[in-house]
């Protein structure tokens, strides 16, 4: 009885997850405008230096797809907690569900978009590169193209950063859900913490050392059981808080 319990589970996600794929378009095409305004803002230069001697100068500008990985992280935060809303949840009615089905579709789609957000954030950068190769075209451009190993560790490492993302703002969006007090509260806290917690007497702060934690680590198999701990954890806590949101009347 159990197991047959399991595989009901299982094929609601499915459909719930192959129905949010098609429902939700606009959070892919979100995507591809977020990506192409970060390759466009990153064609201005990351940082640059100079040097004069003789009568001679030389001028170096670095250009990097930093920004691009960051819009994508931001994007992955901001959809997690749209999806959270009522209105998205109350998609899930369509179908004979219960929360936990809910979530766990959730937390599939999820997945899928960082998949996506990570693979096209690497290609995004590829692409950033030639176009700089060629907008920069004065014979004094020195460009690095990376191996298919460098691409393929790039890419997981990208997943990997958009997943914790997506997690933390699922965990968030929950808490909005749970009481509209957190919209307050939540920003309130972050920004007295930002600007008043500081960096006192040159130790880092508590958020600085979390981000640390993860964007230090050197080795991959590492970082990627931190970012599954964590993402675990929180997707933990946010389906322990959906069930203490009232049911749609």
């Amino acid at each position: 009885m159990m197991f047959l319990t399991e595989v009901k589970l299982v094929d609601i996600v499915k459909k719930q997850f192959m129905y949010k794929i098609k429902a939700y378009l606009s959070v892919f095409s979100s995507l591809l405008t977020i990506q192409i305004i970060g390759i466009l803002l990153s064609t201005t230069g990351s940082r640059s230096m100079g040097t004069s001697s003789n009568g001679f100068s030389l001028n170096v500008s670095y250009y990097t797809g930093d920004i691009i990985i960051i819009f994508t992280m931001i994007w992955a935060l901001i959809s997690a907690i749209i999806i959270t809303t009522k209105a998205y949840r109350n998609d899930d009615f369509v179908f004979v569900s219960n929360r936990l089905s809910s979530n766990l579709s959730n937390i599939v789609f999820l997945l899928f978009a960082s998949i996506v957000g990570g693979i096209t954030t690497m290609l995004s950068g590829i692409l950033f590169k030639v176009i700089m190769y060629f907008i920069l075209d004065d014979g004094n451009v020195a460009t690095t193209f990376i191996s298919i190993q460098e691409l393929i560790v790039g890419i997981i490492a990208s997943i990997l950063y958009v997943f914790l993302l997506a997690s933390l703002g699922y965990f968030v969006g929950m808490l909005v859900q749970l009481s509209k007090w957190f919209t307050i509260i939540l920003p309130a806290v972050f920004l007295g913490y930002l600007f008043l917690g500081g960096n006192r007497n040159g130790e880092p702060t508590f958020l600085l050392e979390i981000g640390k934690f993860f964007i230090d680590e050197a080795s991959l198999l590492v970082f990627f059981l931190k970012v599954i701990a964590a993402g675990s954890f929180l997707f933990y806590v946010s389906i322990i808080l959906s069930n203490k949101i009232e049911v749609r009347q």
